[in-house]
């Protein structure tokens, strides 16, 4: 089983990415028992290939010591507001949760692949240079 959990863990990892996130705040208290999951998906979240999809991502930490239940707090660029009351998650289950409503977000995911033709790819075209007709 653990396995499988490291598998599809790794799986939505290389998929991630924060492109609608504007910022993230990660609040916990770290003498509380059910604070492994919100503490993974921060180590998880800060790696570097996950920042640099959204290199505006702001990513806040707000460490207590008065009980406060974990949470995560995700604010999206289009002002919507996204709470993790992580105390009964699993790392996977924020992750995937979170991985969902960031494909639904993307703001890349309506564009197509940008298509170069071979008269572009050796500067053809109008203007470029090319047989004179007389």
């Amino acid at each position: 089983m653990a396995f499988a959990l490291r598998k599809a863990t790794s799986y939505l990892v290389k998929r991630m990415h924060l492109r609608p996130v504007r910022k993230i705040q990660f609040t916990f208290d770290p003498y509380m028992k059910s604070v492994t999951s919100i503490r993974d998906v921060a180590s998880t979240l800060h790696r570097p290939e996950i920042l640099e999809t959204n290199q505006g991502t702001i990513l806040k930490f707000d460490v207590k010591s008065d009980r406060t239940e974990p949470r995560i707090d995700v604010d999206f660029n289009d002002g919507e507001k996204l709470v993790f009351k992580t105390s009964n998650l699993s790392q996977l289950e924020i992750l995937d949760y979170l991985f969902e409503y960031v494909e639904e977000k993307d703001p890349r995911k309506n564009e197509g692949p940008e298509l170069t033709t071979k008269s572009a790819k050796a500067g053809g075209g109008k203007g470029g240079k090319g047989k004179k007709r007389k």
